[in-house]
């Protein structure tokens, strides 16, 4: 199972499984890798423009989901 929740400066990746590896990309640019423990949760800056990926997989399956972010006006 995998889900990607957010507000306005932080992101939670929860997912279930075995050995999972997880990546935080902006724009393609990887922001933060490595295993997860229960869940993963990444703080953004006030100022973030872009799409923020986050891709998790194990030797069993693998899944991406991408947000758009935008500065507050």
């Amino acid at each position: 199972s995998y889900w990607l929740s957010g507000s306005v400066n932080q992101l939670l990746l929860q997912s279930e499984g075995d050995q999972i590896m997880y990546i935080w990309t902006l724009n393609g640019e990887i922001l933060e890798q490595g295993l997860m423990a229960g869940n993963s949760r990444i703080d953004l800056d006030e100022g973030i423009d872009g799409n923020i990926s986050c891709t998790v997989k194990n030797h069993v399956s693998h899944a991406e989901k991408t947000i758009r972010v935008e500065p507050c006006p």
